[in-house]
């Protein structure tokens, strides 16, 4: 193990060296920005280009790790601390507050942490596709006169930047595949790269606010381990097969307007993850999911019409609701691959599904209750739609949901689900539904309309709405975040 081995004497005069040349290239940038007007914009690509040139060969510079994770610490301490006092506008100044240049050292920073000892050539390629691609796709994008523009999240995109990303990270990938002699990859090189183009490119086109300088290059990592690293769990078949199953389920699902376009892309990197990953054992349950709320979202229209006025979401799901219905469980199924022997993570994968399940099946279903629904903490009729509000029907819908999903894992993961740990599921389900409910009534931020109806929407009719109670930042997104996570967290103590 290298990754924590003393450095040598020359090795810490080689970090100072790396040290200082970074420090120069942001000097230069700032200089360069005051002396000629420059875009802030333009010397942050420079110095991310730059920088990476120095990065890039670390692996083979260094044996120990150490110096490499200072690297990366270093920066992102200097870097946060310029944002917070607005300073070095060279290395991180763009027309929007963004903590890319923070991101950026972090990114580093798990790679090494995570490849060092084991596939070092991936921090390496990781790293150069988010220098060059991501700035091939700025400078195609902002200097053609007229792009053709997109937005999937709060950034602005362009498809001729999103196409030179996919070029770029694609070329990368085949010189990668070369430069390191993986002949394991040849067979497969072409396939390899246009999979990790696609992966990398629609993670940097969800991604904002800087958040791409994460999201891409491990993104790019993952999908570099798993088709270039050869280990039994590791079918590249069953990827490129994802990769083809998650763009129908994204397709059909924006044609049928189960998703918005956002919610589409990161559909179809959920359910790459998922399905490359796990295979139909873990990829049934969260299909389950998905297919019987959509359709579920869909009925009694008529009924549900005087809702929309109270709700922030649709029923067409953004990338928001996909992130916080499947976040979890995405989450889950990456610390399975990295330790498969942990059985265990598929039943706390299970039990975030079937606590969002439930969660959604007790709403949809509880619109059908002829009653007003009982507040969760007062214990009061309240308006139906009203957060935290509950009904024995929606009681019932919340269970029936939990089973589903449990009926789902238990048909190609038997042997890991008797009938006692089935109803821990059912159980954890429906813990993280009345969470759901809990935290909807006493957190969830909630509005006033001019005319007195309670909302979750900040803006109403054009109007902006008053707050009245709840935390500004926990919308009903962060509540299903919360609902996903408490049922694996109950799986975790009934266990």
């Amino acid at each position: 193990m290298n990754l924590f081995l003393p450095p040598s004497q020359s090795e810490w005069i080689l970090f100072v060296s790396i040290f200082v040349a970074i420090g120069f290239f942001i000097a230069i940038a700032e200089f360069l920005r005051h002396a000629f007007h420059g875009s802030p914009e333009i010397t942050r690509k420079l110095v991310h280009i730059l920088t990476v040139v120095l990065i890039f060969f670390a692996p083979e510079l260094f044996i120990s790790g150490i110096p490499a994770l200072l690297l990366a610490l270093s920066f992102l301490i200097v870097n946060f601390a310029a944002i917070q006092f607005g300073l070095l506008k060279g290395m991180h100044g763009t027309h929007r507050r963004s903590y890319g240049t923070v991101y950026y050292p972090l990114s580093f920073f798990i790679l090494v942490l995570l490849f060092w000892d084991s596939a070092p050539f991936i921090i390496s390629v990781s790293i150069l596709i988010l220098a060059l691609s991501d700035a091939a796709a700025a400078i195609v994008g902002e200097n053609l006169r007229h792009p053709r523009e997109y937005r999937l999240t709060s950034d602005k995109k362009s498809y001729e930047g999103s196409a030179a990303m996919f070029v770029t990270t694609f070329s990368i990938v085949v010189a990668a595949i070369l430069y390191y002699d993986l002949t394991e990859a040849y067979g497969g090189m072409i396939m390899i790269g246009l999979s990790v183009a696609l992966f990398v490119t629609l993670w940097e086109a969800i991604s904002s606010k800087g958040f791409d300088n994460l999201t891409v290059p491990l993104s790019a990592a993952l999908m570099l381990h798993y088709f270039c690293i050869p280990l039994a769990q590791h079918n590249p078949d069953q990827m490129v097969a994802a990769i083809g199953l998650a763009l129908i389920i994204a397709f059909i699902s924006l044609q049928f307007k189960f998703l918005s376009p956002s919610g589409s892309a990161a559909t179809f990197l959920l359910a790459t993850i998922i399905f490359g990953i796990g295979g139909w054992v873990w990829t049934i349950p969260i299909l389950t999911f998905f297919i019987t709320s959509s359709l579920l979202s869909k009925s009694w229209k008529a009924r549900k019409k005087k809702l929309d006025a109270i709700y922030d979401k649709t029923n067409k799901r953004d990338e928001g609701q996909v992130a916080a219905n499947g976040g979890v469980a995405g989450i889950i199924i990456l610390l399975w691959y990295i330790f498969p022997e942990q059985e265990n993570l598929y039943l706390f994968y299970l039990a975030s599904i079937a606590a969002v399940t439930a969660d959604t099946w007790a709403t949809e279903i509880g619109t059908l209750s002829k009653k007003k629904p009982i507040s969760i903490v007062t214990f009061k009729f309240v308006e139906p739609g009203t957060s935290g509000g509950v009904s024995l029907v929606g009681f019932f819908g919340s269970f029936l949901g939990a089973s589903m999903i449990v009926l789902s894992g238990w048909v190609l993961g038997a042997q890991s689900i008797s009938l006692l740990v089935a109803i821990k599921i059912i159980i954890s389900g429906m813990v993280g539904s009345v969470i759901d409910s809990v935290c909807g009534a006493v957190l969830q931020v909630q509005y006033q309309t001019e005319e007195g109806t309670i909302t979750e929407k900040a803006m109403h009719d054009g109007k902006p709405t008053i707050r009245i109670r709840g935390v500004r930042w926990i919308d009903n997104d962060m509540v299903n975040w919360f609902c996903a996570a408490s049922g694996s967290l109950a799986m975790y103590l009934l266990l």
